[in-house]
């Protein structure tokens, strides 16, 4: 992979990363999402308003589903933490939590839930776990396709300004909440974990 190819890769990865960053405090304190930005201060609040002026404007195809993408990986890999790296059991909870999401019905204090959306990324990326050996670069670019779809299937014509602030935020609360289940609710440990991470991809795309 190119110079070019890898600062293109690490850019969704490093936005997804500063939204979990963002909303990690609530996800840590076991608040839920509305409470967590109702209760956002200083930087938090800040942060969360321009991601939402951003993705407002945001192309779909370029740059929201990327950092979706992103979110979907990291969820999948705090999942990996919590089954004990075991693809079938992640894949598994996944499952039960698509059946849950349909059954509950929709958030009345959301007008459009992303959750759907979010958990199906997940299981997608949740398959590279049952794979072994190099990455498949087709198979990898199918999945990506899949994910678009599914995010292209859910917004709304003309509901940009609503539906992609809320796909974001939905991706990174959840990612959010697997990270807090992964590290046992320490705070510690979590924010290493998304620092270091964090720092890693900057070197990278350097």
């Amino acid at each position: 992979m190119n110079r070019d190819a890898v600062r293109a890769a690490v850019g969704p990865q490093l936005a997804a990363l500063t939204l979990v960053r963002a909303l990690m405090g609530g996800a840590l304190e076991r608040k839920g999402l509305e409470q967590t930005i109702d209760q956002a201060r200083g930087g938090v609040d800040e942060g969360l308003r321009y991601m939402s002026t951003w993705a407002h404007g945001a192309d779909l195809r370029a740059e929201l589903v990327p950092i979706v993408c992103a979110l979907g990986r990291t969820a999948v890999a705090a999942l990996a933490i919590t089954q004990d790296g075991d693809p079938a059991a992640v894949s598994h909870w996944l499952d039960v939590q698509a059946r849950t999401v349909r059954e509950q019905g929709p958030n009345p204090a959301v007008e459009h839930p992303a959750d759907a959306v979010t958990v199906g990324v997940a299981a997608l990326f949740a398959e590279e776990l049952h794979r072994t050996g190099e990455v498949d670069q087709e198979e990898l670019a199918g999945r990506e396709q899949k994910a678009l779809d599914l995010v292209e299937d859910w917004v709304r014509p003309g509901a940009a300004g609503q539906d992609h602030p809320e796909l974001l935020l939905s991706g990174g609360w959840f990612a959010a909440v697997m990270l807090a289940h992964a590290f046992a609710f320490d705070e510690r440990r979590m924010q290493a974990y998304v620092e270091d991470h964090a720092r890693a991809l900057a070197l990278a795309g350097r």
